[in-house]
């Protein structure tokens, strides 16, 4: 109930101050995660075994402890995910702003930047176009192939919304 009410709600509401990040290991989903794996230990343990309570109580809680440093590091790698290789990976790129550094003819190669995670990354470029994009104009990149960005104007595909 717990992971559904944090589902529907979130966990940022719901923090008193909202000055500091919130916790990874003390919010909704967590302590959701910790009773979820702490039943699925300690119920099986308590009703098919001989084991004493506090072993049950022990080994549970352990499992608890594991299920959401589990569940906090399965997210954690999801979250930021981006982090690494986002530069490189040309799915992650579509539609990224860039800046062309060095002009694209109509039928040659130029070079744009663009910044990723903190980090300026220059690429040769393309123009999608018939017309060449002077230094200084902002694209978006359509896709990379080759190592070589396809782009296009911004002022036309601002156009096109």
């Amino acid at each position: 109930m717990l992971a559904v009410f944090a589902m529907l709600h979130g966990v940022e509401y719901m923090r008193r101050n909202r000055s500091h990040a919130p916790s990874p290991f003390f919010n909704l989903p967590a302590i959701a995660a910790f009773a979820t794996a702490l039943g699925a230990v300690g119920y099986p343990l308590a009703s098919h075994s001989a084991m004493p309570a506090w072993g049950i109580i022990v080994i549970a809680i352990a499992g608890g402890i594991l299920g959401t440093s589990g569940l906090v590091i399965l997210l954690a790698r999801w979250a930021l995910r981006g982090e690494r290789g986002l530069a490189n990976d040309p799915e992650e790129i579509q539609g990224q702003f860039a800046l062309v550094s060095k002009e694209i003819s109509s039928a040659g190669i130029g070079e744009i930047s663009y910044s990723v995670s903190g980090s300026n990354q220059q690429v040769p470029a393309r123009a999608l176009g018939e017309r060449s994009i002077p230094v200084g104009s902002e694209v978006v990149i359509d896709r990379i192939e080759n190592g070589v960005a396809f782009v296009e104007e911004w002022a036309a595909v601002e156009q096109r919304l």
